[in-house]
């Protein structure tokens, strides 16, 4: 039966909502975990690994849809800098992509996830961004689907019309901020126009999260970073805490190891004094134990403002280097194709075939780490992520002994 949002009743919507928005960061960062059930679990390595990279395209229920490159911040940690351009998605493009993502021909009726990000700031380009959740929901009606939309923001562009359109299709947003004023201006910038949205947000009932990026200047402020959110923008569901993903900012594998170990503390002490408040707080890292899995990533059927798809959602411009080896896809004058040898090609980046998994006690869980780090990271770098790795997997394990 279809799910009709807009005609739903206010306290039925809401508790679907609740129901979905629980593991919704979680989602964001691991959009379609291979979980495997008891029986599964038994089957033999090779068997789990045929499944795996047997999958196509057409499997995908979550679409990454990257709408512009543009921004309006210069975040001195932005993984996506070296591809800005003035690129903006074409409609039609658009509409071909929503088109394939959401048809009943592709996939059976159930509900669908789509994340939209940058690239850039989605609202720099507001009506393209606006149009692209009416079109994917009215699309979702007509094709028996429903949908669950969210759209990830720097924070700095909000109005009426964004706040209607989010209410009326039930779209929640991810808002990433550094919380703490001092961090915000050094970090990105802006402080009181992203704390002014979040309440904005928060008056009008927008489903709301919130991502930190924990960087060297933060690390040992998460406590702090959390009971200030905590206190200041109660409506919050969620409250991500990640730590960066730019070597460049580790003058040695040392200062890196360093962070991890004051990251990890610093996490764990806010789960413990905050992990039963209304506000979930979360870190990806829990993915890691939450089910064994044989890639980090899934791997993403990712729309961006070129018309292409990429395995990647960190991978989007042809300005940016990893761009070409991540695109599996594109869009044009004859409709979507896809390079299937290229898209079985990136899932086979994983725990089992990369050497330095061999031996890991770790990499059933961790998957191979990252597809982004693994690119651009240096392998003496890459040592220390996986130290952290097992780190967070041999304490996850213990704590299921006591």
């Amino acid at each position: 039966m279809r799910l009709l949002w807009r005609r739903l009743p206010v306290q039925r919507l809401t508790a679907i909502l609740d129901g979905i928005l629980k593991g919704a960061v979680s989602m964001f960062f691991q959009t379609a975990s291979f979980l495997l059930s008891k029986e599964v679990k038994k089957m033999d390595n090779d068997t789990l690994l045929n499944a795996f990279t047997k999958r196509t395209p057409s499997d995908f229920t979550t679409l990454s849809l990257m709408p512009n490159q543009m921004c309006n911040f210069s975040c001195r940690y932005c993984y996506s800098a070296e591809g800005r351009s003035s690129k903006v998605i074409d409609k039609a493009i658009l509409h071909k992509g929503l088109d394939f993502f959401i048809d009943r021909q592709r996939i059976a009726s159930q509900t669908l996830k789509m994340f939209v990000s940058g690239g850039g700031e989605p609202f720099v380009t507001q009506d393209i961004t606006c149009h692209a959740l009416e079109y994917a929901h009215e699309r979702a009606q007509e094709q028996g689907f429903q949908l669950w939309a969210s759209v990830v923001t720097n924070g700095s562009i909000v109005n009426d019309k964004i706040i209607n359109v989010l209410k009326q299709y039930g779209t929640s947003v991810c808002v990433s901020f550094e919380v703490l004023e001092d961090l915000q201006e050094q970090l990105r910038g802006r402080y009181r126009t992203v704390s002014e949205t979040l309440a904005s947000y928060g008056k009008a009932g927008v489903p709301t999260m919130v991502n930190s990026t924990i960087t060297p200047l933060s690390v040992n402020r998460i406590e702090e970073m959390t009971e200030m959110l905590l206190k200041q923008y109660p409506f919050v569901r969620s409250f991500t805490v990640e730590p960066v993903t730019d070597y460049r900012l580790f003058p040695t594998p040392a200062h890196l190891a360093d962070f991890y170990r004051q990251f990890m503390r610093g996490y764990l002490k806010i789960k413990q004094q905050y992990g039963d408040s209304k506000t979930e707080i979360w870190c990806s890292m829990e993915q890691m134990t939450a089910a064994p899995r044989r890639r980090y990533c899934p791997g993403k059927l990712c729309l961006t403002p070129e018309g292409t798809f990429t395995i990647c959602h960190c991978a989007t411009s042809s300005k940016e280097e990893r761009y070409e080896h991540c695109v599996y896809g594109k869009i044009d004058g004859n409709g979507v194709s896809f390079d299937l040898g290229k898209f079985h090609e990136l899932l086979n980046i994983n725990a089992s075939t990369m050497k330095r998994c061999n031996n890991c006690i770790a990499k059933m869980n961790c998957g191979g780490e990252c597809m982004t780090r693994i690119d651009l990271y240096p392998s003496e770098y890459m040592d220390e992520v996986c130290n952290f790795n097992r780190k967070w997997f041999e304490y996850h394990n213990k704590q299921q002994s006591v």
